[in-house]
């Protein structure tokens, strides 16, 4: 696990109590970092593995239907949101907010920054 980038999201998960969750995947559905809720476990590996595994099939019905690029899938439930986005080349965005105002607010351009900069530096890393 990347400890300076799950720091930096548990950091921007404290600013917002609606956010539930922010997890970075791999592009092979491992988990790099995670801030879980202080509100109940989740199994990274299993979440981190089917949020890769959507990103990839809606990419591939993106793609099928208009030939274009996804840019974002956004899974809307009874007490939140969902948001599965690429960050960069070596990693995907999880997002858990209770509404679409804590979403808004999230800002993702300097989580893809901080993971830009701060990427795992091998895939036994990710593992660890």
């Amino acid at each position: 696990m990347n400890s300076d980038l799950a720091e930096y999201l548990e950091y921007l998960c404290s600013e917002n109590d609606n956010i539930n969750d922010l997890i970075v995947v791999s592009n092979e559905g491992l988990p790099i970092a995670l801030a879980p809720s202080i509100t109940g476990f989740i199994d990274q590996t299993l979440v981190s593995g089917m949020c890769t595994a959507l990103k990839y099939i809606g990419q591939e019905l993106i793609s099928e239907i208009t030939g274009s690029n996804l840019k974002r899938i956004l899974v809307s439930y009874s007490s939140g949101l969902i948001l599965i986005q690429q960050l960069n080349q070596d990693g995907i965005l999880v997002a858990s907010c209770k509404n679409d105002v804590a979403l808004s607010e999230l800002d993702i351009p300097s989580i893809q920054t901080y993971f830009s900069a701060n990427p795992p530096k091998s895939l036994s890393n990710i593992v660890d």
